[in-house]
């Protein structure tokens, strides 16, 4: 039986909106599931679960390496892409990370 996971709203902080909250929490479930190996799914199961804080879990040592290896290796992904299609993918970020427009012509870049 799997333990009872926390809901994105646990994530909302003061400089992270609901939006930003729900993609924390999809990227935890996803490695919670082992796309990224035993170390971030074990640090992404002990946040979901609450058995501990986001900003403690990225100061264990073992999950800070892992987190580590893994940005370096998505950074390398993203360089090799043509440069038109990391303006497409980052343009899709905004749009999906952007705070709801308060007015018309607003943007918030």
């Amino acid at each position: 039986m799997s333990e009872p996971h926390v809901g994105f709203e646990e994530f909302v902080t003061r400089g992270r909106s609901a939006d930003r909250a729900r993609a924390l929490h999809s990227a935890l479930q996803r490695l919670a599931g082992g796309c990224a190996g035993d170390v971030l799914q074990e640090m992404a199961r002990d946040v979901l679960t609450g058995r501990v804080g986001l900003r403690d879990a990225v100061r264990v040592g073992a999950y800070a390496e892992a987190l580590g290896e893994g940005t370096r290796a998505l950074r390398t992904a993203w360089q090799a892409l043509p440069e038109e299609e990391r303006a497409r993918r980052l343009d899709e970020a905004r749009r999906a990370l952007a705070p709801p427009a308060s007015g018309p012509g607003t943007s918030p870049y």
